[in-house]
């Protein structure tokens, strides 16, 4: 049984960047929309231009999307530890990990006074 956690709400990566492109979208068009009205000089054809982080960031969402969900490498080298036995179960450090890893869930779900 696997569980994958990614901090994406449950969707694949690709799915949650495309979900963020199209929020980002949204809300870069309102903004523009709403920031000043321009005079109605009756082409209406609005235009949007992104600054330079902007486009960066665009970049860096793409290249994110198109990264493997799952380390391949990683993967075969647990697979091979567990079939040679050598694989260390360290109960103290999986213990911490799992504490740090529900005490962040709680951060999210205690809202603004909390």
């Amino acid at each position: 049984m696997g569980i994958e956690i990614s901090g994406n709400n449950g969707r694949p990566a690709q799915e949650a960047a495309e979900a963020s492109k199209s929020h980002a979208s949204a809300t870069q068009t309102k903004s523009a929309r709403g920031s000043s009205p321009a005079p109605n000089s009756g082409s209406g054809s609005d235009q949007l231009r992104l600054s330079n982080q902007a486009a960066q960031l665009q970049a860096l969402e793409a290249e994110i999307a198109n990264l493997p969900v799952v380390d391949t490498q990683r993967v075969q080298e647990v697979q091979h530890t567990i079939a040679t036995g050598s694989f260390e179960i360290m109960p103290a450090r999986v213990a911490d990990k799992m504490l740090t890893f529900e005490a962040g869930l709680g951060k999210d779900n205690r809202g603004p006074n909390g």
